[in-house]
């Protein structure tokens, strides 16, 4: 299914794609064609075994009134959150850093797509979750957030368990799958930092959605301290 882990992937590995794409050949991080080729096979692979879940397990809300409701209020919510991130202000967030952020939050590419019940759980779940390498002014505001969790916790409690072997075996395929992506996102990672004497602590890093090495002491983008606002004139 469209796990949280799985689609905050699948979202990262769009972004690799677009931010490679975009890159002009010389580029020392553009990406080698056979790492390329590798990352985007794993990445097809990983969203069509995802997929495959979904179409074994089947409506998961069954016939429960209340998990049904709780999934139609969490699309609301979720879509409440996708509005939030494109509408902070351009003067505030660069067009990379909003894709950064969409990438976190699991919407691939920036887009809102399709709303079947296992990405609408998948999403809520990856929506309630720490994100400490975000800015604050960009994650979720906490009212939306605590609105999910509970929401969440209506969904849980009143769906039924999908069981049976066709479901095993497609979360076998998409458990092989997922390995191999963190295996491409591996490998990128590695390229990124061989590409440049910054090694693991190039800017370059964020860009893909990764996380630099940052020296001891220093403070998280997020943590940085406002500047002080200018003094008025005497």
């Amino acid at each position: 299914m469209f796990s949280s882990e799985s689609l905050a992937i699948i979202a990262q590995m769009h972004l690799i794609k677009s931010v490679d794409t975009a890159r002009v050949a010389g580029d020392p991080f553009k990406l080698p064609a056979f790492i390329r080729t590798q990352h985007d096979a794993d990445l097809s692979g990983l969203e069509t075994a995802a997929n495959n879940i979904v179409l074994a397990e089947g409506d998961r809300a069954g016939g429960s009134a209340a998990a049904r409701a709780a999934l139609d209020q969490l699309q609301v919510f979720l879509k409440e959150g996708y509005k939030f991130i494109a509408a902070i202000r351009s003067s505030q967030i660069s067009d990379a850093q909003r894709l950064e952020v969409f990438s976190e939050y699991g919407w691939a590419s920036g887009l809102m797509g399709r709303f079947p019940d296992d990405r609408v759980i998948g999403l809520a779940r990856l929506a309630v979750q720490p994100h400490p390498d975000i800015a604050a002014n960009y994650q979720y505001k906490a009212d939306l957030v605590a609105d999910i969790t509970a929401q969440l916790a209506v969904f849980d409690a009143n769906a039924p368990v999908a069981t049976g072997g066709l479901r095993e075996s497609a979360t076998h395929v998409r458990d092989t799958k997922l390995d191999d992506a963190r295996t491409s996102l591996a490998q990128v990672r590695f390229y990124y930092c061989s590409a440049s004497r910054d090694t693991d602590q190039t800017p370059e890093l964020t860009k893909a959605g990764f996380q630099p090495r940052r020296t001891a002491g220093t403070l998280t983008p997020s943590a940085k301290p406002a500047a002080a606002p200018a003094l008025p004139p005497k």
